[in-house]
């Protein structure tokens, strides 16, 4: 795929402590180079190629300006065992937070890692030092400043924190210019707010980005999409996007789902442009005394092999993803043609303005799931870059309070110049001049609404839909504040209004070329409180609708648990044909957009590829 690592391929592997020792592996009592080489081998057996590894800030530098020659000689031994096996290697420099504990400098005395001057001057220092040693090994990857530094520094302004970067990545650059630089903080402001970390303003520093994921949910389809969320988030600043850190501890899932959770994120990050996974992590671990271990205990069992060294079975999916990646690397996936939108009060925070940014995250990701079980895919278009809108046929904005006056306004140009638009009412989860706040709302969707200051008309009960010959329940009452689920009244709409209730409607309205439409009440919001709902709910028939009428090519199958995703090369077209649930799935028929027959069956999170002639 278009800016894969053509060196290497996809990028496959793990973050790495060894076994022998763990967190404190470069310690002397636990120093074990003959481990290291057997976990190393191990890694290149199971089809890895790339290890992301830990250098623990008080062991390096104990002192100010002082490097420990001991634990330089360990990296130093760690890198020619893995130059000998031809394993990449990314080492994380300023460590930190690790693993539910922080591990700090030990002549910090609180001073901030930001914008204190000589803790910047000792940070630049260790990675300089370093850099100059190590930078000459073929084994070198790339670097990545720390792990999740939010954790470990706090949080701070985005200008504080980019000054810090700034410096952090120039000690690197001015050494090593050639390769990759990251920042390892996690990129969490995917799911909204801004923690200092601020993504739009770091990705012009770095050389790519990687996401960390460690996301429960309520629902098994939301859950399968969190990770294409992300990286379809993060391809918008225009840099490579390797998913850095995810896994699961065996004391929270069961090895086996744990090996099926992997193959579907290997899957999703391939086919949705990612260049590479690194699973948390290499190894389990028997430290029962050893902090973060003591108080973390779960954190022992993330490996990928167990305490022997020997294979769980989330092993056996790099083996087999490696081999996946070989023969689709040369495919292209399909362009999405429809966008989210998402607002600039998502990462930003307006004067006397309350938003709940987690809360818009879960909206958008039920709003990619619904898309997905109606056919199509669909890329993030951001408010503070609507460059691009012009380029999709279909724009979502669901669950829509607060837009920019100026983003409203074009809004309603891109429709009348032929786009078409797509919004459902929310009246927000705050009581701070709840409603929308969209000043334009009439001339934009033709619709008049009856709407009375400081009163909702909240649904009550289940929500019986019909449309299409089609009905289905929606459940409305969960311990929420009455405005979530209310609905809008309308007194009258100017262009069609398909009858969805009594109440509720999908309103149509055509400007000059293109059309609006309008669901009157928080379709996706109401899902997402809703346990386990994508499984059964058919509320995607009113998706497709809308992207049919936005001539969006579909792709799906008569079993929405299945996911059709198109895959092309040269003239040839295959379909990815994805089991997201946890339960086996058959599927007789793909539309594509003609109807073929496959009489298909796959087990839990199994994917079958085959050809569309």
């Amino acid at each position: 795929m278009k800016g894969r690592e053509k060196q290497m391929g996809y990028l496959l592997g793990v973050n790495y402590w060894s076994r022998s020792g763990a967190i404190l592996m470069w310690e002397d009592e636990y120093w074990n180079p003959g481990t290291i080489e057997e976990e190393v081998k191990k890694m290149k057996e199971f089809g890895m190629n790339l290890c992301r590894f830990f250098i623990l800030s008080p062991s390096f530098l104990p002192a100010p300006s002082e490097i420990s020659e001991k634990h330089m000689s360990r990296l130093i031994t760690f890198l020619e065992i893995c130059e000998k096996h031809k394993l990449m290697t990314i080492p994380t420099f300023i460590v930190g937070h690790m693993s539910g504990e922080n591990w700090d400098f030990g002549f910090r005395e609180g001073r901030s890692l930001y914008s204190n001057p000589f803790m910047i001057k000792q940070q630049a220092f260790l990675i300089e030092k370093i850099t100059k040693r190590i930078k000459d090994f073929n084994a070198i990857w790339g670097y990545l400043l720390t792990n999740e530094m939010p954790l470990y520094g706090g949080e701070e302004t985005p200008e504080e924190v980019l000054n810090w970067a700034k410096t952090l990545v120039k000690a690197i650059k001015s050494i090593d210019p050639k390769r990759p630089v990251g920042v390892g903080d996690g990129n969490w402001n995917v799911f909204g707010g801004n923690n200092g970390f601020d993504i739009q303003s770091l990705s012009k520093i770095v050389d790519f980005l990687g996401p960390h994921m460690y996301v429960p949910e309520i629902d098994y389809y939301r859950h399968s999409m969190i990770t294409e969320f992300m990286i379809r988030f993060l391809k918008n600043f225009g840099l490579p996007v390797l998913f850095e850190e995810f896994g699961a501890s065996s004391s929270h899932a069961s090895d086996e789902n744990i090996a099926l959770y992997y193959r579907e994120v290997f899957l999703n990050t391939f086919l949705s442009g990612g260049i590479g996974n690194l699973g948390w992590c290499l190894s389990d671990f028997n430290y029962f005394e050893m902090p973060p271990y003591l108080h973390h205990p779960f954190e022992m069992r993330f490996g990928v092999f167990d305490v022997r060294g020997e294979p769980k079975p989330v092993a056996c999916e790099f083996k087999s993803f490696r081999k996946q990646a070989e023969e689709l690397e040369e495919l292209t996936p399909s362009k999405a043609q429809a966008a989210i939108l998402v607002p600039s009060y998502y990462n930003r925070q307006y004067p006397f303005s309350v938003d709940e940014p987690r809360e818009m995250a879960r909206q958008m990701l039920q709003t990619m799931v619904l898309a997905a079980k109606a056919g199509f895919e669909v890329d993030f278009l951001f408010e503070d870059n609507l460059e691009d809108l012009m380029n999709y046929k279909l724009i979502l904005t669901p669950c829509v309070r607060k837009l920019l006056a100026t983003t409203s306004e074009k809004l309603y140009s891109f429709a009348k110049h032929g786009g078409q638009l797509y919004l459902s009412y929310f009246a927000g989860s705050d009581l701070f001049q709840p409603g929308i706040w969209i000043h334009n709302f009439e001339a934009l969707t033709g619709c008049k609404h009856n709407l009375r200051y400081g009163l909702w008309d909240p649904l009550v009960g289940d929500i019986e839909l019909s449309f299409e010959g089609q009905g289905w329940k929606i459940r409305t009452e969960y311990d929420n504040y009455p405005h979530e689920s209310a609905y809008m009244p309308l007194k009258k709409c100017a262009g069609k209004a398909l009858k969805l209730t009594e109440e509720l409607f999908l309103t149509e309205m055509e400007l000059e070329k293109g059309k609006v439409f309008f669901l009157n009440f928080p379709l996706e919001h109401l899902l997402l409180k809703t346990p386990m709902v994508n499984h059964t709910d058919l509320s995607h028939l009113l998706y497709r609708k809308i992207a049919k009428d936005a001539e969006i090519e579909l792709h799906y199958t008569d079993n929405h648990l299945i996911r059709f995703r198109p895959l092309y090369k040269d003239h040839e077209k295959l379909a990815v044909l994805q089991n997201i649930s946890w339960e086996e799935q058959k599927a007789e028929y793909i539309l594509s957009p003609i109807t073929l027959k496959i009489s298909l069956l796959l087990k839990p999170k199994e994917y079958k590829i085959i050809a569309i002639k």
